[in-house]
């Protein structure tokens, strides 16, 4: 990747394409070789069937060397707990940097020194994280907002994503670092995570924590599968949907609210190239009443793997908040959104919920859309979605203009 070599290749999804052959490369052979200046941490986690732990220190032996390794036995382990054990750790570390790495999927391909002169020779700050192309995760709209507007993201070619499971540093600066880190408090909704505290302290450290983004030392390693271009029917309410959209100013972030299988943005990822889209589903059954509230766990799982499948051509484009609204609209900043689409819930106080709290959320000039307007069980009352509009579009003094099927818009 980016016509280098790298020290160490970094696998943190599913393994797959030639991850194997990468294994066996770096289990091979070779004459031992000496690292003074780097201490070399890893961690033993989970211990997944098809990523067990060791690898990594495997690849360490074959060079001659061999890594602190930290866990806690006695504990049931969550990532986060890394935070606190690499910060013990570096107070007993006396070489000038260290090197830590996930025990499960990273291997070293060369000495690890030669990482620690790369870092000295072509980097200008004090600790760097792999940077990995396959998602932003969390996927947490501070998050990717924060990492996309890095002056290297788009040179990275999409692949601008902090990952925490692999980094080289000074030692002095990590052990600050990895100290405030253990002692901040959990990311809501990932509490037992390390690299959701690793990205929202991230703009308290920059620019003296990077990310490697053109591999000059760590490759991230991934293979592109092939997917067939298959595409759904586009419903009439999709059409208005984009033709709506295609008014604003390009590019564009918006949020579907209530995503199911994923159709709708299918058509949006497809039809408007330039539009970075947050698909908003729980995929969970409701409380309460509702037209889904029949549906399993099983079935919304089916519908969630679905709607990541068809919108797979446009994952760099394409983020996943598996939160119910309204609470996920407090995810995003005010005016931080060129529209949201709202077809969640359609009972009369979902509805009018759902659009108190995305209103704030849209720009001035941007647009609160959605559908089930006036259609199926909205025709007898059994639903609200036309009484919360109306009553909403009048009480901010906008007009409610009318789509295909149901669909319905009103601009900021």
């Amino acid at each position: 990747m980016f016509g280098t070599q790298p020290i160490a290749t970094h696998c943190p999804g599913p393994p797959h394409g030639d991850w194997h052959r990468f294994v066996a490369e770096a289990l091979t052979p070779v004459p031992p070789c000496q690292c003074p200046e780097a201490t070399i941490l890893t961690w033993n986690g989970f211990n997944r069937p098809d990523k067990p732990n060791g690898l990594f220190e495997r690849s360490l032996e074959r060079l001659g060397l061999k890594a602190l390794v930290l866990g806690s036995p006695s504990e049931p382990w969550m990532n986060i707990h890394k935070l606190r054990l690499t910060a013990d750790a570096l107070e007993r570390v006396d070489t000038p940097y260290v090197i830590g790495a996930d025990s499960s999927d990273v291997i070293f391909l060369d000495n690890p020194q030669i990482a620690v002169d790369r870092f000295r020779q072509h980097f200008a700050c004090d600790l760097l994280f792999n940077s990995t192309g396959s998602r932003c995760w969390p996927e947490l709209p501070e998050f990717v907002s924060y990492q996309s507007s890095r002056p290297m993201a788009a040179v990275a070619q999409q692949r601008h994503w902090i990952n925490s499971g692999l980094f080289v540093g000074k030692t002095e600066f990590c052990r600050e670092y990895f100290r405030r880190l253990s002692q901040e408090s959990p990311v809501e909704g990932y509490e037992y995570d390390d690299q959701s505290i690793v990205m929202r302290t991230w703009p308290e450290w920059y620019p003296r924590v990077q990310a490697d983004y053109l591999s000059q030392i760590f490759q991230w390693f991934n293979e592109d599968r092939t997917v067939m271009r298959l595409e759904r029917r586009t419903d009439p309410r999709q059409t208005a949907l984009v033709n709506w959209l295609r008014r604003l100013p390009m590019p564009i972030v918006g949020a579907e609210v209530g995503v199911f299988d994923g159709h709708t943005s299918e058509v949006l990822l497809r039809e408007l190239p330039e539009l970075r889209l947050w698909m908003v589903d729980p995929w969970r059954p409701y409380q309460g009443q509702s037209v889904y509230g029949e549906m399993t766990v099983e079935r919304f799982e089916a519908m969630k793997n679905a709607a990541l499948w068809w919108t797979e051509f446009a994952r760099d484009r394409r983020f996943v908040l598996p939160e119910a609204s309204p609470r996920a609209a407090t995810r995003f900043a005010d005016a931080s959104l060129d529209f949201a689409f709202i077809d969640a819930d359609h009972d009369y106080e979902s509805v009018r919920a759902d659009l108190a709290a995305w209103w704030p959320r849209v720009r001035s000039g941007g647009l609160l859309t959605g559908h089930a307007y006036g259609i199926y069980l909205d025709t007898t009352g059994e639903w609200g979605v036309r009484r919360a509009v109306d009553e909403f579009a009048q009480a901010i003094h906008r007009e409610v203009t009318l789509g295909a099927d149901g669909t319905w818009c009103v601009q900021k």
